[in-house]
């Protein structure tokens, strides 16, 4: 194992640390700086992935906008980059994306549609895609049946 490898992987644990802080600062540097880790790299191994999808599933579920701002845009970059080898992981980002969907804020449903058509595209089958995404019709928020 080279040692640029194994700082890799620390700086990577060490991101996923700091997007589970409590403090809301905290956790929207750390969203930042997976996003910076993720556009220096120019290959992208599934297992660091997984990693991240781990880190952004509970930002996607944050109250601060800005966090899950940085997360839905960190899980479409994800999804651009590894496409079908991030099938496995995407799985599990379905039902925050589907709960984004009804954000009140305009710019976030605007990302969480993007990255569910994404998703539904590139990282997933689409009759997968379709499954997950079916619950959305009968949700009890009407921008996320919309």
């Amino acid at each position: 194992m080279e040692p640029s490898d194994q700082s890799s992987r620390d700086d990577l644990a060490e991101l996923v640390a700091a997007a589970q802080s409590k403090d809301v600062r905290e956790r929207c540097r750390a969203v930042q700086a997976a996003q910076e880790w993720v556009h220096t790299r120019e290959a992208l191994a599934p297992a660091a992935a997984a990693s991240l999808i781990e880190a952004i599933r509970p930002a996607l579920a944050d109250s601060s906008p800005k966090v899950v701002q940085g997360a839905l845009e960190l899980a479409g970059t994800l999804v651009e980059r590894l496409g079908d080898a991030l099938s496995p992981h995407f799985s599990g980002l379905w039902a925050p994306i589907l709960e984004r969907l009804g954000d009140a804020k305009p710019s976030l449903r605007e990302r969480a549609v993007e990255l569910a058509v994404s998703g539904a595209t590139l990282a997933v089958p689409t009759a997968e895609a379709l499954d997950a995404l079916r619950p959305g019709f009968e949700h009890r928020n009407w921008r996320t049946r919309e």
